[in-house]
């Protein structure tokens, strides 16, 4: 075998192949049509094998926050099925009330154990294993969204027919979305769900919508006597049981989806009323197709439900069926709508929108012409492909439709229609930039200007919404593991660090992003934030003037703070600590060279104890860490004034934020006054003036008046100073003499309220 035919020069050549296919729209022949075959065959292993490539960069460089449902409704519970109730994860309301199904985190939650196996097995160190565990969720759920992209291509191929135009413009298409770019590598619900669907939809038998006698293989003779019709041309040698398997995989995955996201049955039901019961008289199913849908609709559905019981069983150790309290809740009772509502037009006026972006014009052409009777748009579409085709078109009308009705929607909600749009407009994308369709260069040089400008907002949108906006909050869960790591974990004896956030409640990843849960052998990461609890069990005048603990906060900070921090002062104290020290409260040796403790510390470590072992009862301690957006700083300024806090890490989050209270960069104060230096030397290093040396700015850090005699820039940057411009220096002592005995003759009056600790209301 030469070198030019070895399985690696073939891989290498598939691959170049699938990479080519963003410029071949472009390419096609000026005799043959759009959907006709235009390249040369792409090895289905080698397609999948470049989408999970292109999936893991995807999944392991993405590094900003969408929303919490992608952490707090898979990777929380995930990591308590893998690491008990010892590990520290945030388990919400939901859970606690079974509303969600337990396989969707008990599929992480075996990852995870695996992972976490071969850290053991291969002695990681801590923050090794940290990484290991960080990245193990990514790379299950980039195979999850490389499955998804190649079932979208398969599925595309059936209804164009192989290795047409249409089928690859799907496969650019998809692998060129900002949204499956942004969203399909998150560990959301909907993301497996939109997996699953494609599958199952990949494997319904969208033939079986055909007059018997049609173009696919099928005997025309009498209902009763006729066999199960096969979907491929080559079928007679086949037998009906690869007929059953496909049917089986799509009621497998389709049942699957509806007991993850019960809304998904509202496809199923669409697609099944389109593809059983419609024109029944005139394509009407076998008796044997009959038998078989049914037997296989009760098998496949009592399959998925047993085993989520099983699940369910194990994660809520009580029998329950989630689908029907997930329901209860969100659909009967509205209780989505304590989350926001939103217009009966969403979908149609952001929903789809945010889902196709430049791909919108094309969906809404290849939406109208297939559910219009232009028998010159199908001409070149297989019978069964049509067929598909058109009852997908009606599923992306109608369930967003049905959607519209609930008050709280979501793009993620009709995010598995994602992959049928991008089938949907693949053949006018396709036709648009068959470039040899006129005769006009200059329309060609335009065709080609326009690609290059939906190639490029794609690209710079991708970039944009997966490395900058929200970087910040997903950045603070790593800084504070690696301080702990840096810093605690170094200790002689090692300590628990804490950490509080001020922020909208589930603003940040938790446990499956900071880690190091504490144990009695282990010291770890203790960490409290805002919450935001459903009003569950209140009428309808109380839900109206409910308030959860996040919005009480925002309303009043200042109000907020005194009823429920407590009421010792943090004060500066240093993470390396003396001999003699505990839990960060500094013991001082007396004159005859025993140790005096104060008791208020005594008492109020006893009570942030207390706090962490009940679960968040009482007034919360106050952390050696505290983060909040930037927005919040002026009033915690204020609030906080004379306490030991300052700023240690500030990290740039967003350029806008549609939400008032997450507005600005996320801060970090902590209570290390070795840390606060070295925030200060960071941001003074970064706005130094030129001509100002380093040293002075660091002894300026010091002594503000250290840089009296330099730059005036450097004491506008710095603050340091107060001296003129000039450089006679008696001139300006005398000048400082004539201020400071105006100054005498006019008293500065302030009235400063007192801290919050000072002052203790009655029954306090």
């Amino acid at each position: 075998m030469s070198v030019d035919e070895s399985p690696t020069a073939k891989a290498v050549l598939q691959t170049d192949k699938i990479a080519a296919a963003v410029v071949v729209v472009g390419r096609t022949s000026p005799s043959s049509p759009s959907t006709a075959r235009q390249w040369p065959s792409l090895a289905a292993h080698n397609v999948f094998l470049f989408l999970v490539g292109l999936r893991l960069v995807n999944a392991l460089t993405t590094r900003t926050f969408f929303q919490p449902d992608e952490y707090f409704q898979a990777l929380e519970p995930a990591w308590q099925w893998a690491f008990g109730q010892e590990g520290g994860a945030w388990i919400t309301w939901e859970w606690k009330n079974h509303l969600r199904s337990a396989i969707h985190p008990a599929i992480f939650g075996l990852w995870y154990q695996l992972a976490d196996s071969v850290a053991e097995r291969l002695m990681l160190q801590s923050p090794v294993r940290s990484e290991v565990l960080l990245a193990a969720p990514k790379t299950l759920q980039a195979l999850f969204a490389a499955t998804a992209d190649f079932y979208t291509w398969r599925l595309s191929s059936y209804v164009y027919g192989e290795d047409s135009t249409a089928s690859l413009a799907t496969l650019v298409l998809t692998v060129l979305s900002p949204w499956q770019w942004f969203c399909s590598t998150r560990t959301f619900s909907n993301s497996l769900e939109t997996t699953l669907t494609v599958i199952a939809l990949h494997n319904w038998p969208w033939h079986w919508t055909l007059p018997h006698g049609g173009d696919r293989n099928a005997v025309d003779v009498h209902r009763d006597k006729q066999r199960i019709r096969t979907r491929d041309d080559l079928a007679a040698e086949k037998t009906s049981t690869d007929e059953v398997t496909r049917l089986r995989r799509a009621l497998l995955c389709a049942a699957a989806a509806t007991i993850l996201r019960p809304t998904n049955i509202l496809i199923w039901m669409i697609l099944t009323f389109l593809t059983f019961v419609q024109d029944w008289s005139s394509t009407g199913l076998s008796w044997s197709e009959c038998i078989v849908s049914v037997r296989e609709t009760i098998l496949c559905g009592s399959i998925i439900l047993a085993s989520s019981a099983i699940l369910d069983r194990i994660f809520y150790n009580a029998w329950v069926f989630p689908p029907l309290n997930f329901l209860q809740v969100n659909v009967v009772q509205s209780l989505a709508t304590f989350y926001g509502n939103n217009d009966w037009h969403y979908y149609v006026s952001q929903g789809y929108p945010l889902l196709l972006t430049t791909v919108l014009p094309f969906t809404l052409i290849g939406l109208f012409r297939s559910l219009s009777s232009n028998e010159a748009y199908f001409v070149q579409i297989p019978r069964g492909g049509r067929n598909a085709l058109h009852s997908l078109s009606i599923a992306c009308l109608l369930v967003p439709a049905a959607f519209s009705v609930i008050a709280h929607k979501e793009v993620r909600f009709i995010y598995p229609l994602l992959p049928a749009l991008h089938i949907i407009s693949a053949l006018p994308f396709a036709s648009f930039f068959h470039q040899l369709t006129t005769s006009s260069p200059s329309s060609h040089l335009a065709k080609r200007l326009v690609f290059l400008l939906i190639l490029s907002l794609n690209l710079t949108i991708s970039y944009y919404i997966t490395q900058i906006h929200n970087s910040g909050i997903v950045d603070l869960t790593h800084y504070l593991r690696h301080e702990f790591e840096m810093t605690y974990l170094t200790l002689p004896t090692p300590s628990n660090m804490t950490v509080g956030m001020f922020m909208p409640c589930h603003s940040t990843p938790w446990r499956s992003h900071i880690q190091y849960p504490p144990s009695s052998t282990q010291p770890g990461i203790r960490a409290w934030a805002l919450t935001c609890e459903p009003p569950l069990h209140l009428n309808a005048t109380e839900k109206s003037s409910y308030l959860d603990e996040a919005d009480q906060f925002y309303a009043n900070p200042s109000i907020w703070v005194k009823k429920h921090m407590s009421r010792h002062p943090p004060l500066r104290k240093s993470t390396v600590r003396p001999p003699g020290s505990v839990a960060g409260i500094l013991a001082a040796p007396n004159r005859h060279g025993k140790i005096d403790t104060i008791p208020s510390d005594i008492l109020e470590s006893e009570r942030a104890e207390q706090f962490w072992n009940t679960g968040g009862r009482g007034r919360k301690p106050w952390p050696d860490y505290l983060a909040f957006f930037a927005q919040l700083e002026p009033t915690l300024q204020v609030i906080l004034r004379e306490s030991g806090y300052g700023e240690c890490m500030r990290l740039f989050n967003s350029h806008w934020h549609d939400d008032w209270r997450r507005q600005g960069d996320v801060v970090v104060w902590c209570l290390d006054p070795a840390r606060q230096q070295e925030s200060k030397t960071a941001l003074a290093r970064e706005d130094v003036p030129s001509g100002v040396r380093m040293r002075d700015v660091e002894d300026a850090i010091h002594d503000p008046s250290a840089l009296e005699d330099t730059a005036t820039g450097a004491q506008k940057i710095l603050g340091g100073g107060g001296a003129a411009k000039g450089k006679n220096k008696k001139a300006r002592d005398e000048s400082q003499e004539r201020d400071n005995g105006k100054r005498k003759k006019e008293p500065f009056r302030r009235v400063v309220e007192k801290p919050f600790w000072k002052v203790r209301a009655p029954g306090d």
